[in-house]
């Protein structure tokens, strides 16, 4: 499990430096639910717009391959996810996803419980629930981890880590990182913003941000994987984002 909290842990540093300023002011704001390519157009993906008085805002990148969707649904949520793709130095090690023995082996590590350290680690920054499994996204089997923090003032946040991992069509081995979050009210408010929202409560809150999230996902398309190397590696799944990982 080691290999997992360094994995998260890179993950995380990587997305929220996406988060910073843009080199020379260069990004792309786009709406109403179009199509996002990479600056390589390695990926693309598009967001749900089952809120249409507050879609989701897109963003992507010219000095990273990145995609990222934001929307803040007053009284209710915001949520946001970060895409990401590229060559990983050699200190990331990708081989528990590309070599077919270890990624069929993923589902029993995945389950294995955290390490005294991890869970000390988990204390300290107030985490009260805490689990990896196994996604798949665009075919990929893919490994998540997540983690809610103590709800304070009536606000929950829960955060999500996927990496994947594929070649591509120059036979480099590629990462994805996907890091993805909602910040919610759990009061009971109504979402005032749209006549179709029935939703009232914490659980019903989770429930559309992974069904938003499963939206995204399964729009996702890798525009560069060598399929046919993947296929015959037994890397590439008849599989899509299934809704209930977290849940069973």
């Amino acid at each position: 499990m080691k290999q997992f909290l360094i994995l998260f842990v890179a993950i995380f540093v990587v997305g929220c430096s996406f988060r910073s300023v843009p080199k020379n002011g260069k990004e792309i704001k786009i709406v109403n639910g179009e199509r996002i390519y990479t600056k390589s157009g390695s990926l693309s993906a598009t967001a749900p717009n089952n809120f249409p008085k507050t879609p989701f805002e897109g963003y992507t990148r010219f000095d990273h391959d990145l995609i990222d969707f934001d929307r803040h649904l007053p009284n209710m949520m915001s949520e946001e996810v970060s895409i990401t793709v590229r060559i990983p130095p050699e200190n990331q090690n990708i081989n528990f996803l590309l070599d077919k023995k270890k990624s069929d082996d993923l589902e029993r590590t995945t389950a294995l419980p955290p390490s005294e350290r991890n869970k000390k680690n988990m204390e300290e920054r107030g985490v009260v629930y805490n689990k990896n499994y196994v996604d798949y996204i665009e075919g990929l089997k893919c490994v998540t981890d997540t983690e809610s923090s103590s709800p304070a003032l009536g606000v929950g946040f829960k955060k999500y880590f996927t990496v994947c991992g594929y070649y591509d069509i120059s036979g480099n081995k590629k990462r994805i990182d996907i890091m993805y979050h909602y910040i919610s009210s759990f009061d009971g408010t109504k979402f005032q913003s749209d006549t179709t929202s029935t939703i009232t409560s914490g659980k019903d809150i989770e429930i559309l941000f992974k069904q938003d999230m499963k939206s995204i996902f399964d729009s996702l398309v890798i525009h560069d994987m060598d399929r046919e190397r993947m296929s015959k590696e037994g890397l590439l799944h008849d599989k899509q984002y299934n809704l209930e990982s977290e849940f069973r």
